[in-house]
């Protein structure tokens, strides 16, 4: 949606959902630079939180009244909560292998 309608549209939305309208700025940002650093492998662990912590807050705000597998006018939740899992999989397990903070870290010599 925000890419779609626009920004201020879903800030408009966050409103009428009873949320600060600077949330949806803050959301943005952490979506876009969090996808970004995460495909790279750059501070997964504090992304994959941040991803988790939003997740939950849609769970809670946005997805809770339609249910698990929606209720016909809404999608359900069933989406964030696999989200909800990898981002608590990453928060608790990092990143390995090709990733840049494996790369950053790694002893030279």
């Amino acid at each position: 949606m925000k890419w779609q309608r626009g920004l201020e549209e879903a800030a408009e939305s966050f409103i009428t959902m009873g949320l600060p309208s600077l949330l949806a700025y803050i959301v943005t940002i952490v979506e876009l630079t969090g996808c970004w650093a995460m495909m790279l492998g750059l501070g997964t662990r504090w992304i994959a939180a941040g991803f988790a912590v939003m997740m939950i807050g849609a769970i809670v705000t946005v997805k809770a009244d339609a249910g698990l597998l929606g209720n016909g006018r809404e999608t359900g939740y069933e989406f964030n909560l696999a989200l909800l899992a990898m981002s608590i999989y990453l928060w608790l397990n990092g990143s390995r292998l090709w990733s840049l903070d494996t790369v950053i870290g790694r002893p030279r010599g």
